[in-house]
């Protein structure tokens, strides 16, 4: 049987000869291939990014939302403080408001009271000072945008800041004054909270101080964390069920479908998250694989109809070489050779531009992408596989050649 490098060499000859052809070819491939592991590599890098940044530092934290007012009080942050497997909860009441600092006011829509248990569960970075505490009733930390940007002067941990907002009970705008006791960091020196909050543009202040200024006596949410992250969901659980009982729900319905419309609240943990992360990251992947799966096959088709043509165009070579002693196995494997050859060159473009695509995408939405290795090996792979794939029947039809009949074609 003959060698491989010696039908790569063959090949090699016979591409070149149509240098056009051979690359039109290809572009199927190329186009294909690119797509397939551009969106693989985006995909990947993208999902491994999302799981650092969400569950890196609150991979265990749970958050119950209220779907109406007056619903949470003390009681039931006692209630998501007792269940077992809760290691730290604060509540929180949030407003906007007018924020003055040496005679410049400026509007912030994020002033959030909380408790001290806030700075653990939602992962609080501080540039500078140190978070409230629960004794505290005139403190804020204020976040490194607001502190570093808004004001023509910078406000430190030991400035002194006034908020006024609005008190719903008395219909009057309230202001009160405010020690800074700690500054958040920016979002690029680890200053994000892992579950949604622009830290860079919050203001926190001490929970009972946040409600007797805006008039409310409920909590609009819970922040909460599981002792790890491997049982999150099962503390997650029993927290919604604990919360169902006291408010009312009976316990039989939550297994059943739909109970969700039941609940006045809304559990939210890093597990959902990440799982609906996932899902749509997979969703999206798979659509964008199938576009590029499209090409692969128009890619293919190419293939196999250029070395139909190929065949044809070649019966007396095909005659010429049967005469010299080539088997059927060595016409067969010649032909493979030269449809892998082509498809292998598509397949590396396509792994080139697709890996680029890749890197450009990232840096595009703002994260590190690693080399993808799995993207790179499994494109070749499948570049060769198609090239297999596209070239078994032409070769075939090559290698049945009678070669007396080939010998006498015009």
């Amino acid at each position: 049987m003959i060698g491989v490098a010696h039908s790569m060499k063959m090949a090699y000859i016979s591409l070149k000869s149509s240098k056009t052809r051979s690359f039109l070819t290809a572009l199927g491939i190329i186009i294909g291939i690119a797509a397939v592991v551009g969106t693989w590599t985006l995909g990947a890098g993208f999902n491994s990014y999302m799981t650092e940044q969400i569950g890196e530092d609150s991979s265990n934290f749970i958050v119950v939302a209220a779907k109406k007012d007056h619903l949470f009080y003390d009681q039931q942050l006692q209630i998501v403080k007792n269940t077992p497997g809760i290691t730290d909860a604060s509540p929180l009441v949030g407003s906007g408001g007018v924020v003055e600092f040496m005679g410049e006011q400026k509007n912030i829509s994020q002033i959030y009271g909380v408790l001290e248990d806030y700075s653990d569960v939602a992962s609080v970075t501080l540039s500078s000072g140190g978070f409230i505490t629960n004794s505290d009733t005139s403190s804020a930390v204020v976040g490194k945008k607001i502190a570093a940007e808004m004001f023509n002067n910078e406000i430190s941990d030991r400035s002194t800041i006034k908020i006024t907002v609005y008190n719903e009970n008395t219909k009057e705008y309230v202001t009160e004054t405010f020690k800074v006791k700690g500054i958040s960091a920016y979002e690029e020196d680890g200053g994000i909270l892992k579950i949604g909050s622009d830290i860079e543009n919050t203001i926190y202040i001490p929970v009972k101080t946040a409600q007797r200024m805006t008039g409310q006596d409920d909590y609009q949410e819970f922040y909460a964390a599981a002792d790890t992250g491997e049982n999150v969901s099962e503390v997650s659980d029993d927290v919604e069920t604990n919360l169902a009982r006291n408010l009312g729900v009976s316990e039989r319905f939550l297994n059943d479908p739909g109970y969700e419309d039941l609940i006045p609240f809304v559990m939210i943990n890093q597990a959902d998250i990440m799982n609906q992360m996932q899902q749509l990251i997979q969703t999206l992947q798979t659509f964008l694989i199938g576009i590029g799966g499209i090409s692969l096959v128009v890619g293919s088709v190419g293939i196999m109809n250029i070395m139909l043509v190929t065949v044809t165009e070649r019966t007396r070579e095909i005659g010429t070489l049967k005469a010299l002693g080539y088997s059927l196995k060595d016409i067969l494997f010649l032909f493979v050779i030269e449809a892998i050859t082509v498809s292998l060159f598509g397949g590396a473009v396509g792994v080139f531009l697709g890996v680029l695509m890749g890197y450009a995408g990232s840096a595009l939405m703002g994260f590190q992408m690693g080399l993808p290795v799995t993207p790179i090996v499994g494109g070749i792979i499948l570049a060769i596989i198609i090239g297999v794939m596209a070239g078994v029947y032409p070769a075939n039809k090559a290698a049945k050649m009678n070669p007396v009949d080939a010998l006498r074609s015009d």
